[in-house]
Order: structure tokens, then C-alpha cells, then sequence
């Protein structure tokens, strides 16, 4: 079930960036961000999990006013709204996996780093407790925990291999090139490259652009961890 936004990301003071990435996997859906960070992580989740049902900005999780997550810390009562509610589909015939709720992070949060080796011992235990209170709450009512850092997002090349991915994604890609692509990918061998599939479609189609959207849907597999080109190999799927 996709949960409501609690709140529309939009803050008024401060350098912070907002705007929305649209979802391809999610029915081109715009799921808005509120920091660069945080559009990072739209951009690599879309292109890359290729199980995402469906991605949340700000989702109600609770009954609370706010409809943030009720969880308990350092002697009180606190409520927490996610980055995002993140839902996977499962195999065919298989339970769809546990939900997620995100929290995204710069490592400056996560790791506090004041001068006073004391001082930053203390504030990192304290983050530290904090997220996990909140991790063992979204547990108790069925919800994964994911913490996401540059660490995790602003991996590269392949953050930029996404972004280049989902240029290729829309709706408006020429069906007729998806198709010729799909078929002449199958008459290569198994482990080839995208010259080679430029070298077997018509004239005037782009081979890194059907490329793209082949790695899209699954049909071919482009390492991420390598910058993409026009002589990248890949796999058949």
C-alpha cells in the first residue's frame, strides 16, 4: 500500500535544494527531494533497483499528528519522519519484501567531528543511539531501516552511469529502436559490446542510446562500477 506525504519538502531558509526526480520504475511519478543528497539517491535507487514498486517523499508511517514514526530516546518520546518509504515487489509468487523507510544523511550528521576528541565521542554515541531507537521502531511495526550517506549514494562512476541510464528511460523512447535492440542483442554472443551492437542495428539508430535502455529493463547488464561509453561491453541477461 503507498503510504500518503505527510508534508511537501520545501524549505524556506538556508541552502537548501529542492525540486523532484521523476520515477520511471513508479509510473514516472515526480517524487520531490530536498537536498542534492537526496536526489542523488532518487536518481541511483530508479536506475538501479529494478524491483522498485514504488518510492514516497516524506511518507505518513503512524497515527501521531504529524504521522511521523513515534519511537523513544534518551528518556522521552520523539517523532521522526522519513526521507522516504521505499517498497520492493517480490519474485512472481513470492511476498513482496519488507518496506523500507530512508533516512539520507550527509556523513557530517552521521559522524560529528568537533575539535574536542571528547565532545565528538559523545555526539557520535548519540546519533548512534538515536538512529537505532528509531531502526528498532520501524521494526516493531514492519518497517526496514535504511540509513544512506555519500558513502552509499555518491559512488562513482556508477551514479553517473545512472544519471546517463535514465535519460533513456521516458516514455518517449522510440518503441521501434527498443525492439530491433531486444532482437539484436540476441544475435550477438552472450558477453559483447555496444560497437558491436551499433555494428548489427540500422543505420542512423544510436547503439549507446538502446544500450541504455536495455540495461533499463533488464535485458543486458553494463558494469556500474566502470564509466560508461560507446565501447562499453555488457552481458545478455
Amino acid at each position: 500500500m503507498r503510504p500518503e506525504s505527510v508534508r511537501h519538502p520545501k524549505r524556506y531558509f538556508g541552502d537548501t535544494y529542492t525540486g523532484s526526480v521523476i520515477i520511471s520504475r513508479d509510473g514516472y511519478r515526480a517524487v520531490q527531494f530536498e537536498s542534492l543528497l537526496e536526489q542523488d539517491w532518487l536518481v541511483r535507487t530508479d536506475a538501479f533497483d529494478r524491483d522498485l514498486a514504488c518510492v514516497v517523499a516524506q511518507p505518513r508511517v503512524d497515527d501521531t499528528d504529524s504521522g511521523g514514526l513515534r519511537y523513544k530516546f534518551d528518556g522521552r518520546y520523539r517523532t521522526w519522519i522519513p526521507d522516504y518509504f521505499r517498497q520492493r515487489r517480490g519474485p512472481p509468487g513470492i511476498q513482496a519484501p519488507m518496506p523500507a523507510l530512508v533516512e539520507v544523511k550527509p556523513l557530517i550528521a552521521i559522524y560529528p567531528d568537533d575539535p574536542d576528541e571528547a565532545v565528538r565521542e559523545r555526539d557520535r554515541a548519540y546519533v548512534e543511539g538515536k538512529f537505532e531507537a528509531i531502526r528498532l521502531a520501524a521494526l516493531s511495526r514492519g518497517y526496514e531501516f535504511v540509513l544512506a550517506t555519500e558513502n552509499e549514494i555518491r559512488i562513482q562512476p556508477s551514479l553517473q552511469n545512472a544519471g546517463l541510464m535514465l535519460r533513456c528511460c521516458g516514455p518517449t523512447f522510440p518503441v521501434a529502436w527498443e525492439k530491433m535492440g531486444e532482437q539484436a542483442v540476441l544475435a550477438l554472443r552472450r558477453e559483447s559490446s555496444v560497437s558491436e551492437l551499433e555494428a548489427v542495428l540500422p543505420n542512423g539508430m544510436d547503439a549507446f542510446s538502446v544500450a541504455l535502455r536495455l540495461a533499463w529493463s533488464g535485458q543486458i547488464v553494463l558494469d556500474p562500477s566502470r564509466k560508461w561509453s560507446r565501447t562499453s561491453t555488457f552481458v545478455r541477461a
